[in-house]
């Protein structure tokens, strides 16, 4: 009788564990597309001039305010562009419910083109919204450290 139970139970953990995978995938691939969502939301805000909204969904890094954010922003050689451009060949890796990183290309106006970066960003969820470290959107505006050149498109 105890290896009849003991059969039973080896049998419904190997048939469930498949499940588990599934649904465990699907749950990534729901926050992977967040992400994205959140990521590309904050480029639009960007791209619109809505600097304000854009401080809103950075995580504050490098002790500036919000001022020195807003007016950085402002004054960059470079925002997204707009549509397909704007964020191309993206990978998501999510480490958990709050931790996730983007690897993409990242495309801006420039004023005589468009400017590509592939660049990694990780973020970070905070009220119910995925952010970006204000350094790394310093960084890809050009007004940041370490600022290397893409490629550029002539328009």
């Amino acid at each position: 009788m105890k290896w009849r139970l003991f059969l039973f139970t080896a049998l419904l953990t190997l048939c469930s564990a498949p499940l588990l995978t599934v649904s465990a995938s699907a749950a990534d691939d729901a926050l992977a597309a967040e992400v994205r969502k959140d990521v590309e939301k904050t480029l639009d805000l960007w791209r619109d001039g809505r600097y304000e909204e854009v401080y809103r969904r950075v995580i504050e890094s490098g002790g500036h305010t919000k001022e020195y954010f807003i007016n950085h922003l402002a004054a960059a050689p470079r925002r997204p562009s707009c549509c397909w451009e704007k964020l191309q060949e993206v990978q998501v890796s999510v480490k958990d419910e709050r931790q996730a990183t983007l690897r993409a290309k990242f495309g801006f106006d420039t004023g005589v083109g468009i400017e590509f970066m592939t660049k990694g960003l990780k973020l970070e969820k905070d009220d119910g919204v995925w952010k970006i470290r204000m350094s790394e959107v310093l960084l890809l505006s050009g007004k940041g450290k370490n600022v290397s050149g893409g490629k550029k498109k002539s328009p």
